[in-house]
């Protein structure tokens, strides 16, 4: 390739290859790329190609609309099953319990705290 300012030849350069140096001038000029023919298309690492991307994509879809149409069932299901509530109302209204409060093991603990302090506080009144 010639130098557009003064038509000597260019040179590659020893630290970077992708410029090309013009040793009369004292210019540096970008390396034309070279041309891909047109049926080779760019290739990347880490995407598959087009026939393993779509049959995995049409995979990725069925197992999307298998997953649908179980949740339709089950809450067709859930439709069905209708909670009735009993006849005979025995509980008070106003009282409110939380049958998702926890463990148990706090209520017991005290009980048997306040049990032991009954007991020191009678053991002391008998002696």
């Amino acid at each position: 390739m010639k130098c557009p300012i003064c038509g000597e030849t260019l040179r590659p350069g020893k630290k970077d290859p992708n410029y090309l140096l013009c040793y009369s001038c004292k210019k540096k000029f970008k390396a034309p790329q070279k041309k891909k023919p047109a049926g080779e298309e760019q290739k990347y690492s880490n995407i598959p190609p087009k026939a393993v991307r779509e049959k995995r994509e049409r995979e990725m879809k069925q197992a999307y609309d298998d997953l649908l149409s179980v949740e339709d069932e089950k809450s067709k299901r859930k439709k069905k099953k209708k909670y009735e509530e009993p006849k005979d109302d025995d509980y008070d209204d106003d009282f409110e319990y939380d049958e998702d409060s926890g463990s148990k093991l706090p209520i017991i603990i005290l009980g048997a705290a306040i049990i032991i302090v009954a007991c020191v506080i009678a053991y002391m009144l008998l002696k």
